[in-house]
């Protein structure tokens, strides 16, 4: 049970057992794949809307559950949801508006500000000035940059390792100074043991006079909560000042049929009455709470938001120009259903959100990242080492992750390496071209067969040139199998997400050649553009002029590895 008093509310109390309604938005299109993640681990029924989803929890441990949920982006705390009939045929505004200005004194707050005030811990400290993203144009200045934070990274471990070694000596030394005190006199033995004891009842004094309890860790950012639910009781927040008051701002957000009335006359007057009604300070930058008021037709719901800014940037600290979200990344892990002990590997990697994130979540699984920019392994590996220093002064272990500087269309590794691929290919927009794209997805989709293991392996792909990875599918349809696409929506762009699962084929030795289109065959071979067909043999590309370097297309039947291969020796060699 939890208990705070609030000005203009009074006492706002919250039993363990009652349900808190928590609603949050996720990138469109992976509404199902949020839905899935929220009955696996908490049980309760979602109900799915587009790009948001809304479920309920027990007020109790919601704080530590919500926050374990990785697809979702924006948490809110729902205060009132309820249909206003007529809100989208009246006409008259002042009408309309002063509905909305004496709207707030109708919720019942107490459920939703306790949630807000569990998530987000005490009321926050006022933040500082934004931080102004620094410009870097020169290549050199942004690597030697890298450089020095991987560099402190790894003297703040360093330096953890000599503290470590240095505490561990002085316990020791100190454990035999104890025992010699004990051996010569039982008085100064029992002195010796006893200042120990009067240290702990010293500090723990302090922390009663204070009122302070010991929090524990949370996955929360910002959260902290006691090991025993212990309420803050209305006495407790009057020795501190008198009930809380908060600074607030109110975002209206609407849609659907036109409505008499503007987004921000609705935020106006609705936050007028919350200012008026409970006497709460606005405040639209420096604020503690944001009410969001979300308005569709006729349909109103009345929020608290439990987060000031997206979870898809927990954990990247150094952005390249293409950084990929943290919640769709989770999202595509989840469709790879990536196993325990498997190796998985993103070959551009850009800042390393897909290793890190996979790190994170799939600790018993090998992460191997590379990219071809000169930026791109500097950047992960500055993000790898930012999260490990974090894990350290934790107690945690560091992340299974490494990365190098590698060619997407050469990877330096054996076949049958890699059981799963996870990329974000380049959209041909910010970095690259869509006429680029031909060439580099045609080589990435062909190294990728090849050091992904036979049947198992898989490959999630995320792109937005969906005609150019169709075409080159279509190429190597004889090495990967198209399971599912999902339409997703991301800044503005209609993206797609493939999933891919490798053949039983054996990879080619001659792949250049083998898995040309027809037409491509005879381009290579000269013949010119009105002599082309759509059925030319081998025979006849040969007499193109073409050195002889065609072998005959890999058989894609349904014969084993091995009988495929002995196949394929012979042909070989009835053809030379």
């Amino acid at each position: 049970m939890a208990s705070l008093d609030v000005e203009g509310v009074g006492i706002c109390e919250v039993k363990d057992e009652d349900l808190i309604q928590i609603a949050a938005t996720v990138t469109s299109g992976l509404e199902q794949l949020a839905k899935e993640e929220v009955e696996e681990k908490l049980g309760t029924k979602v109900t799915k809307g587009r790009g948001r989803i809304r479920f309920c929890t027990p007020y109790k441990d919601f704080a530590h559950k919500v926050q374990s949920l990785r697809t979702l982006e924006n948490l809110h705390a729902v205060v009132a949801d309820f249909e206003k009939e007529g809100l989208t045929t009246d006409t008259d505004k002042d009408a309309v508006l002063k509905y909305f200005y004496q709207l707030a004194k109708t919720f019942d707050w107490s459920p939703a500000i306790c949630a807000w005030k569990t998530f987000t811990g005490t009321f926050p400290r006022e933040p500082g000035p934004p931080k102004k993203k620094q410009k870097v144009k020169d290549t050199s200045e942004m690597l030697e940059r890298f450089d020095n934070i991987i560099a402190r990274e790894d003297t703040v471990e360093q330096n953890n390792d000599n503290t470590r070694g240095a505490s561990t000596h002085d316990t020791d030394v100190q454990d035999n100074v104890v025992t010699e005190i004990t051996t010569q006199e039982d008085g100064i033995a029992e002195t010796a043991s006893s200042l120990p004891k009067v240290d702990v009842r010293t500090s723990s004094d302090t922390i009663q006079n204070q009122n302070v309890t010991e929090p524990t860790s949370s996955a929360c950012t910002g959260v902290s909560s006691t090991e025993h639910d212990e309420s803050v009781t209305a006495e407790a927040t009057v020795q501190n000042g008198g009930p809380l008051k908060p600074k607030f701002r109110v975002t209206c957000n609407r849609a659907g049929a036109k409505h008499c009335f503007t987004s921000m006359d609705a935020a106006r007057h609705f936050g007028g009455g919350i200012d008026d009604d409970f006497g709460w300070t606005v405040n639209l930058t420096n604020f503690d709470i944001e009410v969001v008021l979300n308005i569709y037709c006729d349909q109103v719901t009345v929020m608290i938001a439990l987060t000031k800014e997206s979870l898809h940037r927990r954990n990247i600290q150094h952005f390249g120009p293409t950084t990929l979200r943290s919640t769709i990344v989770y999202s595509m892990l989840r469709i790879a259903s990536v196993q325990a002990g498997e190796v998985v590997c993103d070959p551009m990697c850009g800042s390393g959100a897909i290793s890190i994130e996979g790190g994170l979540e799939y600790q018993q699984c090998v992460h191997v990242s590379g990219d071809n920019h000169e930026c791109a392994c500097p950047r992960t590996r500055a993000n790898i080492a930012t999260i490990n220093n974090q894990r350290r002064r934790s107690g945690q272990g560091v992340l299974p992750v490494d990365t190098l500087r590698w060619d997407v269309g050469n990877l330096p590794l054996r076949e049958g390496a890699v059981d799963v691929f996870i990329t974000d290919m380049p959209f041909g927009k910010r970095h690259g071209s869509r006429q680029a794209n031909w060439e580099l997805y045609r080589r990435a989709v062909r190294d990728m067969a090849r050091v992904c293991r036979y049947s198992t392996g898989r490959a999630v792909l995320l792109t937005e040139d969906k005609k150019c990875l169709n075409r080159v599918l279509a190429e190597y349809d004889s090495l990967w199998t198209k399971k599912l696409v999902l339409f997703i929506k991301m800044g503005g762009l209609e993206a797609a997400i493939y999933q891919l699962k490798r053949t039983n084929n054996p990879f080619p030795k001659f792949l250049e050649h083998e898995l040309m289109s027809s037409k491509r065959k005879q381009k290579k071979a000269g013949i010119p553009r009105s002599e082309r067909g759509g059925g030319q043999t081998t025979e006849q590309l040969e007499k193109g002029g073409e050195q002889n370097t065609e072998q005959p297309a890999v058989d894609t039947g349904d014969e084993n590895v091995e009988g495929s291969s002995e196949k394929y020796a012979v042909e070989v060699s009835s053809s030379t």
